[in-house]
């Protein structure tokens, strides 16, 4: 699974996950919301393939044509196995690696994603280093009454105009200068608020998500994740907060978050602010929060396991049924390629991405993927060619040199010679034998190779009969069509003894068995 397939499969989870968050965003816990962020995270970052029957990507699976499947006798299928072993020799002196223009662009906007997040966060925090400890007697009897595994700092800026958390190993709660001291109820509710974050590593969340949007900056819906899972990261300290204090608090919290409403003078990407996103959002869910039920527990659970289900997995490969053995699968780097032929002799194509499968003509499938021209080394002419090429090597001792592999180096005389024994075994593998490109498509910056003699081709014969009462049979494989029509007649004969066909259907399957 490539990066455009990793994007794509993340989109359609994200989408699935902002339509049901609109729907049910008060009617289960903001949890809930949480886990499917990070079951998105799952599909953005990591390259996998979880089939699954309910997957959405199975709806669009297209059906395979099943050879034979609806006439009284099948069809005598000779199937070819191919076995071919690719070598691919070393790269020619200087080649670079070829890198795309649509690789160099995404490289351009990981590299200014990262930067702008770096900077926000340098920025910011050369700020929070001028911040002071904090000398209030409420503030040290709440850490003493709250103690975590790690040391909790509370520190005041004239720099913040609302609440804020950062640092992992070192947490710290910074909270503005004009922050009133005497008010203990606001001071707990604010301080609680942050200690979630502490205890949840909330920091962590918001650099994955900032990771993610770096790598998929691309894709809008990956920006919209963002946005909205860190709504939901502070949705859901504000709903933890009022479980722990009561539901009765709901109005007294929902105040003190309006009177906490920052104006920002900066961003701050990595840090946990006590108000930072959607005010009116957070103070409808606050007024809104209930106490937990069974029903919102398990309405809960099915929206995760069915949108994890239905979203976050893939298409499930068909099981190959008997007349499948006239399939052949290749791997290849966008997925699995399989090639049938159906009962007029035209040949498709299958190309299954592990979300989507599509079916190509012949012809459709050499538009689109046109077999490459290869022009071949032959003995002399690569010999000629290493005759030169050895006079190079040697002028080029002390000079600089660059390889995708090495990056940038110096030739010596060491490297010179390791690189003619190489040339030099190309020119005996293709002496004994060998396949070595000169040009692939005119171009000579690819080289590929094959030995002839690692090319095995075996055949065997397949014949799939569907009866008149429904039974389908399947022969074979046989490695001659005459073992094949000896199996088929012997069959015929046993279901004519028994009853269950007549001489005549008999004699029409393996009249068809003989034709084909």
């Amino acid at each position: 699974m490539n990066l455009l397939q990793m994007s794509f499969t993340g989109a359609v989870m994200i989408l699935a996950v902002t339509v049901i968050r609109a729907l049910a965003i008060n009617k289960v816990p903001k949890k809930t919301f949480l886990v499917l962020w990070g079951i998105a995270l799952v599909r953005l970052m990591i390259p996998f393939s979880l089939p699954s029957w309910f997957s959405i990507y199975s709806l669009w699976n297209r059906e395979i044509p099943t050879v034979g499947m609806n006439t009284a006798a099948g069809m005598l299928i000779p199937v070819i196995q191919a076995e071919q072993q690719a070598t691919i020799p070393h790269n020619t002196v200087g080649s670079v690696a070829n890198v795309s223009a649509p690789e160099i662009i995404w490289i351009l906007g990981c590299v200014l994603c990262a930067f702008f997040f770096a900077v926000a966060y340098w920025k910011s925090y050369k700020e929070f280093q001028m911040s002071l400890p904090v000398r209030n007697d409420g503030i040290e009897k709440w850490l003493e009454t709250h103690p975590t595994r790690r040391t909790i700092t509370v520190r005041q800026s004239s720099l913040v105009s609302s609440p804020l958390t950062y640092g992992v190993i070192h947490p710290v709660i910074l909270l503005p200068k004009t922050t009133d001291w005497n008010n203990e109820e606001t001071l707990h509710y604010v301080l609680a608020h942050e200690l979630v974050h502490i205890k949840r590593f909330d920091i962590i969340a918001k650099v994955v998500l900032a990771v993610a949007l770096c790598i998929h900056w691309f894709n809008l819906l990956v920006w919209v994740m963002y946005v909205l899972a860190n709504r939901d990261i502070e949705l859901s300290c504000d709903e933890t907060v009022i479980r722990q204090f009561g539901e009765n608090t709901r109005a007294v919290y929902a105040k003190v978050l309006i009177s906490m409403e920052e104006t920002r003078s900066g961003f701050t990407p990595l840090c946990n602010n006590f108000s930072r996103n959607a005010i009116e959002e957070r103070i409808t869910a606050i007024m809104k929060t209930r106490k937990t039920t069974v029903v919102s527990l398990v309405l809960a659970g099915v929206i995760v396991a069915g949108t994890t289900t239905v979203f976050a997995t893939s298409a499930l490969a068909e099981s190959k049924g008997p007349m499948d053995t006239n399939y052949y699968e290749t791997e290849t780097s966008e997925g699995v390629l399989t090639s049938y032929t159906d009962d007029n002799g035209e040949t498709y194509y299958v190309l299954d991405d592990g979300n989507t499968t599509r079916t190509l003509s012949a012809e459709e499938f050499e538009q689109q993927y046109p077999s490459p021209v290869i022009e071949w080394w032959t003995y002399d002419e690569y010999k000629n060619w290493l005759d030169n090429e050895k006079e190079t090597l040697q002028s080029i001792i002390g000079q600089k040199g660059w390889t995708s592999a090495q990056g940038e180096f110096v030739w010596t005389q060491e490297m010179v010679d390791e690189t003619i024994a190489e040339y030099e075994k190309v020119l005996q593998d293709i002496k004994n034998g060998m396949m070595y490109s000169k040009t692939v498509d005119g171009e000579q910056d690819i080289m590929v190779g094959y030995n002839p003699e690692d090319i095995v081709t075996s055949s065997s014969y397949d014949y799939f009969v569907k009866l008149e009462n429904g039974e389908e049979k399947l022969f074979g494989p046989y490695e001659t069509s005459e073992e094949l029509l000896a199996a088929v007649d012997s069959f015929c004969n046993d279901q004519v003894k028994l009853g269950n066909m007549d001489q005549s259907e008999a004699r029409e399957i393996v009249s068809q068995c003989v034709q084909n």
